[in-house]
């Protein structure tokens, strides 16, 4: 069975001198080579077969085969393995011609053993590197395919989620429609935790559904003419429960805009609404406040998500943007999250040719600042603040 095994520093000298091959072959292994000697092409064939080499020397010229067809019967066989070639001085041509066909280098006889030893570490040397750089390109492409699988199973398990989650949603409905009035505080309590809860699973269901759709190139917005303080103000409603759960104030929306009237997808709007005011809810304290603020130009509109919660060193600004970067774990296993919301909101940004930043220090909360063309056209060039 061959041996596997890469190294380096395994040398195969091919020559049909023996006493080449001894005195070489000493001074190799006293350099701590591993040497293995042939007196002839065929054979070394036959060595080759059974091991993997990284440096071959091989006399140009020898009985049944010589240099030539082992250099090529190398390059077919071996890519990664150097050949070197011994060659007299009326051969030096066709060691010449050895070069066109892939050998590494040539040495010309009569030649010192510390030229020898320097080939040989050089070429060891280039052996690795290779080694390295194929095992390297392999690591990349498994962990591209996994990555794949990965995002493909992601997707999936969120689908099949939704279905059942929108089963229970349309059934607590149904019971609060068809049951009398509830009375008893404990009731209210427990519908009160079925409906956070629910919200709250939907909101990660979508936002790995839209990782997933953003992952493959997926998420493609629709443009239309839409009304961002009033989104805004929807998704404050339709949060309405999570802010009384954690007693926080729900701000009414200000607007100083010229008008809110943007064009964008309404669907990616309302997720970025809900990612950064959830994201707002859960690092903000009880008794704090979340509002949002619209300003701009006739060219653009700034909107602004902003608490009064514990607030994020300034090291973080950019950091939280990133896929599954998380600031506070302490938090996070208290709330829950993903670490994927920020990063879906400036995917949006950038699919809308607008931007996404923080202000923010620990001691005065947050502000979490979007910046948007207010039409295609004029997403193109200079200040999206349009003031």
């Amino acid at each position: 069975m061959k041996d596997r095994a890469l190294n380096p520093k395994k040398v195969l000298i091919v020559d049909d001198d023996e006493s080449i091959l001894r005195v070489c072959g000493r001074t190799l292994a006293s350099e701590g080579f591993e040497v293995v000697t042939s007196q002839n092409g065929e054979d070394a064939v036959k060595k080759l077969k059974e091991s993997e080499f990284g440096v071959v020397f091989t006399d140009l010229t020898m009985p049944e085969m010589g240099g030539k067809e082992l250099l090529k019967h190398v390059r077919q066989n071996h890519s990664f393995t150097c050949v070197n070639i011994f060659t007299g001085a009326s051969t030096v041509e066709g060691a010449v011609e050895c070069m066109r066909l892939g050998a590494c280098d040539y040495i010309s006889k009569p030649f010192g053993m510390n030229e020898l030893t320097a080939m040989a570490f050089r070429c060891a040397g280039h052996y690795s590197h290779h080694l390295e750089t194929a095992r390297l390109n392999h690591d990349i492409t498994a962990y591209a395919e996994l990555d794949k699988l990965k995002s493909e199973f992601v997707s999936n398990v969120s689908h099949e989620l939704r279905t059942p989650l929108f089963s229970i949603g349309g059934a607590l409905d149904l019971l609060l429609q068809t049951m009398p009035e509830l009375t008893d505080a404990a009731s209210k309590k427990l519908v009160e935790v079925m409906h956070n809860n629910l919200a709250r699973l939907n909101s990660t269901v979508a936002n790995v559904l839209n990782f997933s759709r953003i992952e493959k190139g997926a998420f493609i917005p629709v443009f239309k003419n839409m009304d961002l303080a009033a989104l805004a103000r929807k998704a404050m409603k339709d949060l309405h429960p999570l802010f009384v759960q954690r007693g926080i104030s729900a701000e009414p929306v200000s607007s100083s805009a010229a008008g809110a009237m943007i064009e964008a997808d309404p669907e990616h709007m309302e997720q970025v609404l809900i990612n950064l005011l959830g994201n707002a809810i859960k690092f903000t304290p009880r008794g704090g406040r979340v509002g949002v603020e619209l300003s701009g130009g006739a060219d653009a509109i700034l909107m602004c998500v902003w608490d009064t919660g514990c607030g994020i060193a300034p090291q973080y600004h950019k950091k939280v943007f990133d896929r599954f970067y998380q600031v506070d774990g302490s938090i996070i296993r208290e709330t829950g999250g993903s670490g994927i919301g920020l990063s879906i909101v400036k995917s949006i940004m950038e699919m809308h040719g607008g931007s996404v930043w923080v202000e923010s220090s620990p001691e005065t909360g947050s502000r979490i600042n979007i910046s948007l063309p207010r039409s295609r056209q004029k997403k193109e060039g200079g200040n999206h603040y349009g003031i």
